[in-house]
């Protein structure tokens, strides 16, 4: 009885979180239009610069470099994670006391902020996504198939890449209780996991000892893999293997959160500055 009222009321908390989110954010609509076109901008771009890249190449195919960015985009958007920027900012301001206070875990609170950010953000980019797949369709650039089992597989895929994002997402924030300044580092992190997540170098393009790096690091798990799988050209052999050091990694991050988390939180005292 009391397990089923615990959850209810993390379902509440949850619910509550995503629908401030949404009510704060759609008090800048022309926030929202920078999104779309700073999306629009992006794709196209990527798209560009990897076509031209597969041309010289010719050992990738150009309608795989067009589904990869175009799935990119939308991937990218499911598995962010905004800790970094909420938990250091809450941290450094002390705000972060009052989630300790409530009888909640604060990390519920924080998913809801991502569940409702990542939300808005996929909606936003629905209207460019079709659009990309139809132009991709005209130019026989769309590759990917509707294939039920892959299709599963790449939301599985989100599923485990979000909670990695979030788990390091809340392992460098609390870093912020020591380190005041934190804006060099959280931008560092962001572009490292926008280099190593597949986001700027798609994998396809790599090989030898730099493929099998990217293989074992977290970030790929994030983003290239989820697209991969829903794409559909990747070996099973590759698919056992890339959900096998996943979900390694989701949990010796959860680990390393806790740890972190138990000697942190000791040396916090809620000063804002």
């Amino acid at each position: 009885m009391k397990s089923k009222q615990k959850k209810n009321k993390n379902r509440k908390i949850l619910s509550r979180e995503i629908q401030m989110y949404f009510k704060k954010e759609f008090q800048y609509k022309g926030q929202m239009i920078a999104w779309i076109i700073a999306d629009i901008i992006k794709i196209i771009g990527l798209c560009f610069i990897w076509l031209m890249s597969a041309k010289v190449n010719g050992n990738v195919e150009q309608g795989y470099v067009v589904t990869y960015y175009i799935l990119i985009m939308l991937v990218s958007k499911l598995t962010s994670d905004y800790t970094v920027e909420h938990g250091v900012r809450n941290i450094l301001s002390g705000k972060f006391s009052n989630f300790l206070l409530k009888p909640c875990n604060y990390l519920l609170e924080y998913l809801g902020i991502n569940i409702g950010s990542n939300t808005l953000r996929v909606g936003l980019f629905l209207p460019a996504f079709i659009l990309g797949i139809i132009i991709g369709l005209k130019n026989n650039l769309w590759i990917m198939n509707l294939n039920i089992f892959s299709i599963m597989l790449g939301l599985v895929g989100i599923v485990i890449g979000f909670l990695i994002s979030f788990f390091v997402g809340n392992i460098i924030s609390l870093m912020a209780i020591k380190i005041k300044e934190m804006d060099s580092i959280r931008i560092f992190f962001y572009n490292i996991a926008s280099l190593l997540s597949g986001e700027f170098i798609p994998l396809v393009f790599l090989s030898g000892f730099i493929a099998r790096t990217f293989k074992l690091l977290p970030f790929r798990y994030t983003l290239s893999f989820p697209v991969e799988l829903f794409i559909g050209k990747i070996e099973k052999k590759e698919i056992l293997l890339g959900f096998l050091i996943a979900i390694i990694w989701l949990f010796v991050l959860f680990i390393t959160y806790k740890i972190i988390y138990k000697k942190a939180i000791e040396k916090y005292e809620a000063e804002g500055i």
